[in-house]
């Protein structure tokens, strides 16, 4: 989805205001009537301030992402863009003294892409430096041209490759198709203004993965998987985008493929790999014909992923962190588990604690210094956390100098049709378990 088209340089502004209240009654201003369909500004309004008190919208790098849903608006969303000077006041809080730029985003009430869209406004604003050239941006002018390239930047760039590049592309055509290789795998990170497959690999699918927020709709790729990249380790997340491509059937098990790609913002392809995918993942498949457990949307395992690739990497307040993730049926799993403390979780709207919204990212990230582990059902709702994990026994086939998350993932994944991802206190690996099989995701940092 292009998500450039819901922006309009009338509803992008400098706000006057100097508190939280009158900077969205500014934003709701710029929407008109029409575009509400009768709904009343004042009661989207306070039921925006009434969520805020609640949950902050505050993403960080200066940015707010107040959000509401209208069963009356006219078209499936509308964004508007707010920059402040000086920040803003609400409810006491010192955080919204550090905001800089408010982004509204207004959504029919039963969207089903909701969650989706806010994810990836909210990647788009949690790039610091994409953020700070909005916020810095000398004139309005600029400063609307500069959010429109922010939410278009993502669109596939068709300029020639260098003549080196050019090169590897041949031999990278020849080796896929001497490998019989069904698709072609790039990594658009390697790459700062895109890169043209023109004339290459003709007959296969290509499959784009990058960190960054790309457009579904690129003509150039007939796939593309975003998946958060944490490490500066060359290959540090490509095993992560196999297994979102292969949850999402954009691969097959039976499929090999071929990779190209180089150093994150190098302009320059230096490796050109084969993989094949039945060997690479077969202990997914050693239990079950599926590559996700029942009812699990592979979205939901692309946002766990993304948030404890996070963790592996960046631990929480500058020490490694240890954590435990359970992804399934949880009515499956609640028979096996045990709360350690009471559960955070209880009581709150399933949209309010969806680990498809952005706004769940630090609140799980600190919840991880809790023993124990997060359950999260299919459709991505955090079920609970703090959990103890009392499966039946089962012979422990897991490498010794492993640890008891370790130990109680294995036996989950056994006991249950899930997937259970650990994150090692120790050497900060992330790994996956599923029936009974470990397949490492990340490398120690």
């Amino acid at each position: 989805m292009r998500l450039e088209k819901f922006l309009s340089k009338s509803r992008l502004i400098d706000l006057k205001s100097s508190d939280f209240e009158g900077a969205l009654r500014e934003m709701l201003d710029t929407v008109s009537d029409a575009h509400l369909g009768g709904a009343s500004r004042s009661g989207v309004l306070s039921s925006m301030l009434e969520r805020e008190k609640g949950i902050s919208t505050y993403l960080g790098n200066s940015v707010c992402m107040p959000h509401a849903r209208i069963e009356t608006l006219k078209q499936r969303y509308v964004f508007v863009v707010g920059r402040c000077k000086n920040g803003l006041q609400f409810n006491g809080s010192e955080q919204y003294a550090n905001v800089r730029l408010v982004f509204l985003l207004l959504s029919r009430a039963n969207e089903p892409t909701y969650l989706s869209v806010l994810a990836a406004a909210a990647r788009i604003f949690s790039n610091g430096e994409s953020a700070a050239k909005i916020i810095s941006s000398p004139s309005l002018n600029e400063f609307r041209d500069t959010v429109f390239s922010a939410f278009s930047s993502s669109e596939y760039n068709r300029a020639s490759v260098a003549k080196r590049n050019i090169l590897f592309l041949r031999n990278a055509d020849r080796i896929a198709r001497g490998s019989k290789c069904a698709a072609v795998v790039v990594f658009g990170d390697t790459f700062t203004g895109g890169i043209s497959l023109e004339g290459f690999f003709k007959g296969m699918r290509t499959i784009l993965i990058s960190g960054r927020n790309s457009s579904s709709e690129n003509e150039m790729v007939d796939e593309i998987v975003n998946v958060h990249s944490f490490s500066t380790i060359r290959m540090g997340h490509l095993k992560s985008a196999l297994l979102v491509a292969l949850s999402k059937g954009i691969i097959k098990p039976t499929d090999k493929i071929c990779y190209i790609g180089g150093m994150s913002g190098s302009d320059k392809i230096d490796t050109v790999m084969v993989f094949d995918i039945a060997k690479e993942f077969a202990q997914l498949y050693l239990e079950s014909k599926e590559a996700l457990p029942a009812g699990v949307k592979p979205e939901v395992m692309e946002r766990v992923i993304d948030i404890a690739s996070a963790l592996s990497y960046e631990g929480r307040e500058g020490k490694p962190v240890g954590a435990f993730f359970i992804l399934g049926d949880y009515e499956k799993i609640k028979p096996y588990i045990k709360q350690l403390v009471l559960n955070p979780f209880l009581g709150y709207r399933d949209e309010d604690r969806n680990v498809l919204s952005p706004f769940m990212d630090e609140t799980v990230k600190e919840y991880s210094l809790i023993d124990g582990a997060f359950v999260i059902d299919g459709s991505g709702v955090l079920a609970t956390a703090g959990a103890l994990v009392h499966a039946p026994d089962f012979v422990l086939k897991i490498p010794g100098g492993l640890g008891a998350r370790h130990a109680a993932a294995y036996s989950i994944s056994l006991a249950v049709d899930c997937m259970a991802f650990v994150v090692s206190s120790s050497t900060s690996r992330l790994t996956l378990f599923r029936n009974g099989q470990m397949i490492p995701i990340s490398k120690p940092r």
